[in-house]
């Protein structure tokens, strides 16, 4: 591996807002640190939707083969990760690359904290292949079931106490709040989530960054399982795995994310999100999210 310490993102992009810094990489591993960093956290811990975004990061940071002569952007096309510890302190990833096969490249990724604990374990899949102008097979996402009432600003008391639960928790959190998301609506067993473009959501081509989606999949899918099981003092939970298709290149506008439970039991939700442009309505990727709620959170 080529030691390259020191090296950072100063393109302003999303990585560089993390705070990323490349220690080495050559064409078969890489190695990254993401200092802590109260920007990056979330009730004093590592925010989840940091830590996916290195998978990303990583990979990409992975050297083609200069004989490849490889020149459109790289593109995470499917990636999984599992949660299997929490992070209080700077972490490192060390990626290394499975195979190549035509324009897809294989990597698997193992996130440590400053003491060594693994912290959470992923793969990707990453294309090489020249991006459509759109995302192919991807029509406007469609309005939610219901009698087309879609999301709606919660009216009940109990519903709008979990809004401003929500709202009052991403607006608490240095990582979430510098995402600039927003509870769009909810009702039971699902929700509706924005993220704007800001500066610090995008790559250095002026597109939403692969880790930004990541965020914004983990932040909805997170949150959903909260409007099916209200909390009870005391609750918390966390995601244990995330899992993300990302359907081609990415628009530098506002993207929606909906999330909706599909099923749970006393202890574990499994959450489907799906992003899409706020404008356009055209679907970007599909999201799985693994919550699981503390033994403290009633039923």
């Amino acid at each position: 591996m080529t030691e390259n310490t020191g090296t950072r993102f100063e393109d302003g992009s999303y990585p560089a807002d993390l705070g990323v810094k490349i220690e080495a990489a050559d064409d078969a591993q890489s190695r990254l640190v993401l200092p802590f960093d109260e920007r990056n956290t979330m009730f004093g811990l590592v925010h989840g939707g940091a830590l996916a975004s290195l998978v990303p990061i990583a990979a990409h940071a992975i050297a083609r083969e200069p004989a490849r002569a490889v020149t459109p952007p790289l593109r995470t096309v499917s990636m999984h990760v599992g949660y299997v510890r929490a992070a209080r302190k700077a972490v490192t990833v060390e990626t290394r690359a499975v195979r190549r096969v035509r324009e897809l490249g294989f990597f698997e990724a193992l996130i440590r904290d400053a003491d060594g604990h693994a912290v959470a374990h992923a793969s990707s899949t990453v294309s090489e292949a020249e991006p459509g102008s759109a995302p192919a097979g991807s029509p406007p996402l469609s309005d939610p079931p219901e009698g087309g009432r879609g999301f709606v600003a919660p009216a009940d008391e109990a519903a709008s106490g979990v809004a401003g639960a929500i709202r009052a928790a991403m607006a608490g959190s240095p990582f979430l709040s510098r995402r600039q998301l927003r509870l769009l609506g909810m009702r039971r067993g699902a929700i509706e989530m924005a993220m704007a473009p800001a500066a610090a959501n995008l790559d250095g081509g002026g597109a939403m960054h692969e880790g930004a989606v990541l965020t914004l999949i983990d932040a909805a899918g997170a949150t959903c399982p909260w409007t099916a099981v209200p909390p009870s003092p005391g609750a918390s939970g966390a995601t244990i795995a995330l899992s993300a298709q990302l359907l081609g290149a990415l628009p530098g506008d506002e993207l929606v994310a909906r999330a909706v439970v599909r099923a749970r039991d006393a202890r574990i939700c499994w959450t489907d999100v799906t992003v899409a442009g706020g404008a356009s309505g055209i679907v970007h990727a599909f999201g799985t999210v693994v919550y699981r709620f503390s033994e403290k959170n009633g039923s």
